[in-house]
C-alpha cells in the first residue's frame, strides 16, 4: 500500500515540478545522447596512469584536453607534444580517409573495440570542443587502435568515433532541435 501511495505522488508531482520549472516532459527527454564531459591532465603520463588516455599516448606530453561523449565511445583530445607518433600506429593509406581494411585491423588492436563490428562506427565526429580546429580527423594520418591520429604544430590530435546508433541518434536530435527553434521565431 506505501508503494502504491509513493508512486501516486511520484507520477502526480512529476507534471507539477516540470510546469514549474518551465519545462515539458519533451525538454526533460530532449538531446539525451548530447551529453559530455571535459577532462584535462597537465601531462601525458598523467592521463595514461588515471586511465585517461589511453596506453598508447607516448611521454612528454602536455596541456591535455578530452572530451568525451557520456553516452557512447566518442573521444577527442589534444596535447602538445613535439615528438612522433608512436611506432605502434601504423600510418593510413590516405590522409584523413582510412580505409575498411584499415579501420578492421585497428578497432582488434584496441582492448575497447576488438570484440565490435568495425562497421558498428562511424567515419565523422559528432563531439564538440573549442579547442578542437574544424575538420582535424579529416588530417587522420595513422591509427592507434580506435584513435585517428596526427601531429600539426606541436600537437597531437587524436579522435575516436562514436557507434552508429549513438551519432545517429545525435544528429536526429540536433535537427529536432534545430527544427524546435526555427518554429519558435
Amino acid at each position: 500500500m506505501m508503494k502504491t501511495k509513493l508512486f501516486s505522488t511520484v507520477v502526480l508531482a512529476l507534471p507539477l515540478a516540470l510546469t514549474l520549472t518551465g519545462c515539458t516532459l519533451a525538454d526533460s527527454m530532449s538531446n539525451k545522447y548530447e551529453a559530455s564531459a571535459s577532462k584535462s591532465a597537465k601531462t601525458s603520463e598523467e592521463g595514461v596512469s588515471s586511465g585517461l588516455l589511453p596506453q598508447w599516448v607516448p611521454a612528454g606530453g602536455s596541456n591535455v584536453k578530452l572530451e568525451q561523449r557520456s553516452t557512447g565511445h566518442e573521444r577527442i583530445f589534444i596535447m602538445d607534444y613535439a615528438g612522433q607518433i608512436p611506432a605502434e600506429c601504423p600510418a593510413i593509406d590516405t590522409v584523413g580517409q582510412p580505409t575498411d581494411e584499415e579501420l578492421a585491423k585497428a578497432y582488434a588492436s584496441d582492448p575497447r573495440t576488438e570484440d565490435m563490428d568495425p562497421q558498428e562506427f562511424v567515419t565523422f565526429r559528432t563531439l564538440e570542443a573549442d579547442w578542437w580546429p574544424e575538420g582535424t580527423e579529416e588530417k587522420t594520418t595513422n591509427l592507434c587502435g580506435r584513435w585517428w591520429v596526427h601531429l600539426n604544430d606541436s600537437k597531437l590530435y587524436a579522435f575516436a568515433a562514436d557507434v552508429s546508433s549513438v551519432a545517429e541518434a545525435i544528429v536526429q536530435e540536433r535537427a529536432a532541435t534545430k527544427n524546435e527553434e526555427e518554429s519558435a521565431q
